[in-house]
């Protein structure tokens, strides 16, 4: 029976499909992709949550974190939840509930060892998804799992996320996807309260944003839909 080291050295030594493809780098990349089209795109990354984005956050039903060991071997879980079940516990502050389940413990191994998390949270009816970066611990402090229970019962544990860059990314994988076709759960509209996902993070930011978009800060929401309908593929 081998260890996971041994494990991962002969996964390296194996050939696979994999060795047919040629590696490109960074600056090949760029000249394939390009850069971002608008300033307000390189901004929105804010060392903070917002306003909006508590309230996207507090009707999020889904969300997954990615950790990694010291050895930057990743783990991606997925989380679920009733609306609320993730706290903002000041705008520099996440805490997520942990509820019973197969006991691996993958992710509180790896914040063990490397704090660094990465959090994207859905909202059953938006394309558009939430973006949280930061370091992260796990605490049994028995109030505060107590405020994270569900089901009548409080949280196994908490995970306590500083958070280091918050941000907003649009909605062209879900749409493609049709990942919402069908959910009847009205969560969008509580988020949004009647006007569009952009106007209420441009608000949010309304400073940066206005200095970033200029005389297009009104149309902020017309061009995304147009982008949507047109550079979806």
């Amino acid at each position: 029976m081998f260890d996971n080291h041994s494990d991962d050295r002969i996964r390296r030594e194996i050939q696979t499909v994999a060795d047919e493809f040629t590696p490109i780098n960074l600056a090949k990349v760029r000249e394939i992709i390009g850069f971002p089209s608008h300033k307000f795109i390189e901004g929105k990354k804010k060392s903070s949550i917002g306003d909006f984005l508590m309230r996207f956050i507090a009707h999020s039903t889904f969300y997954c974190m990615a950790t990694a060991d010291e050895n930057g071997q990743l783990d991606v879980t997925p989380r679920g939840d009733p609306p609320g079940s993730v706290r903002v516990l000041d705008p520099w502050t996440l805490a997520l509930p942990d509820r019973p389940g197969n006991k691996l413990a993958d992710s509180f191994e790896n914040i063990e060892r490397n704090p660094s998390v990465g959090l994207v949270f859905f909202v059953p009816g938006l394309s558009e998804i939430v973006r949280v970066n930061g370091d992260a611990f796990v605490t049994d402090d028995p109030d505060l799992l107590h405020s994270l229970g569900a089901g009548g019962k409080p949280a196994v544990l908490a995970t306590i996320v500083r958070v280091r860059e918050a941000f907003t990314q649009c909605g062209k994988a879900v749409i493609r996807s049709q990942l919402w076709e069908g959910d009847s759960r009205l969560l969008a509209d509580a988020v949004t309260m009647g006007a569009d996902f952009y106007t209420l993070a441009l608000a949010q930011d309304a400073g940066s944003m206005a200095n970033d978009l200029g005389d297009q800060l009104g149309d902020l929401n017309e061009m995304i839909q147009d982008d949507y309908r047109d550079g979806l593929f």
